[in-house]
């Protein structure tokens, strides 16, 4: 197993397992101590530095007498293993904030399917101030563990109405009206939109706001403007998105929004398979604004979302909600939203020009 592999299992950056793995100063004791613990678990001890001690050091006195803030990360088998690429950059944000303000974060594995021992397991991290819940789904078997424990929980990115939760989510209303209303500018008026099969609390609130924004930009919503593929990078499923491509003929829309950097990158691909050209037949956007977009060609326009600051407000909330507790004010459901800025690039065309 690569260093990258394993970060990708435990949720974090390939920067802070390399600092594990090699014993190198730059992350709290606590955060190496639940990492090491993790890598022994997972049989993967033989990727330790012989720098690394052969038992995982306790936290210090010093921290221990810390507050706690437990960091949740719940995964299933069947989850879609692209979307821990989001995940990394909001742990390290929160990491750094917890430190800040003096409190320790233990990363925690959870189970989809139940997790009878949490609050055993949170109490024996410390004194918990906190949970910090990293999850793609909020389902009732989550919000029933976190009912055993009695600390404000704050959700990463996920978020429902319909449940009394507290998040701290992106933006993305603001992320996909901006999106179309850059391209309604770039005289687009046939978007389209690629989609996920994974059906997260997040990107299913971007299908949600694409529609919304097609209406009230007055763009016509046509069913057939909507192409699914997976994240998968493979040759096979590029050929499936490249023959719905090939059968939308003339009707293709002129600019596509993927609901992830990925997926639009996906859909490139696919597009220039079938012989049309990114800008010039059809323009592509993403969201996110990960590293791939400056390194595909064309450099691809998205929206960028604040990935350590997210994690950052998570410890903030948490905070919040902690001081409210103690005036007496109960607050069992806010969604704080950051901020989601359209990055313009090379891969939307301008037809206004023409």
């Amino acid at each position: 197993m690569k260093a990258k592999d394993l970060a990708k299992k435990l949720g974090v950056s390939p920067a802070t397992i390399s600092l594990v793995l090699n014993n190198k100063p730059g992350i709290s004791d606590s955060l190496r101590h639940s990492l090491l613990k993790r890598i022994r678990e997972m049989g993967c001890e033989d990727m330790l530095s012989p720098a690394v001690p052969q038992a995982a050091a306790a936290p210090r006195q010093e921290e221990r007498a810390h507050p706690v803030i437990v960091y949740l990360i719940y995964t299933s088998s069947d989850e879609n293993n692209n979307r821990f690429a989001f995940y990394p950059a909001v742990l390290e944000g929160a990491e750094m904030e917890a430190r800040t303000n003096h409190y320790n974060l233990v990363v925690l594995h959870m189970s989809r399917e139940g997790n009878a021992d949490l609050r055993r397991l949170v109490e024996s991290s410390g004194q918990a101030a906190g949970a910090i819940v990293q999850t793609a789904h909020i389902d009732d078997q989550i919000l029933a563990d976190l009912a055993t424990l009695d600390i404000p929980c704050v959700f990463v990115d996920a978020y429902r109405p319909d449940r009394n939760v507290c998040s701290v989510c992106v933006n993305n209303e603001q992320g996909i009206f901006s999106a179309v209303e850059h391209l309604k500018s770039m005289g687009h008026r046939n978007i389209g939109y690629v989609y996920g099969g994974v059906d997260n609390d997040s990107l299913l609130e971007r299908r949600r706001c694409f529609h919304q924004a097609l209406r009230e930009y007055g763009l016509e919503d046509r069913r057939e403007n909507y192409f699914i593929a997976n994240h998968r990078e493979d040759s096979e499923d590029i050929a499936a998105l490249r023959e719905r491509f090939l059968q939308a003929g003339d009707k293709m829309p002129t600019a596509l929004m993927g609901e992830s950097d990925r997926l639009a990158w996906l859909a490139m691909k696919a597009l220039q398979r079938s012989g049309l050209k990114v800008p010039g037949d059809v323009s592509v956007i993403g969201f996110d604004d990960r590293s791939i977009c400056t390194m595909v060609e064309p450099h691809l326009t998205s929206v960028k979302n604040s990935r350590h600051l997210m994690g950052r407000q998570c410890v903030a909330l948490l905070q919040n909600l902690r001081r409210n507790r103690k005036l007496g004010v109960s607050i069992s459901s806010i969604k704080y939203e950051l901020p989601a800025v359209l990055v313009p690039r090379e891969s939307v065309k301008d037809l206004t020009q023409e």
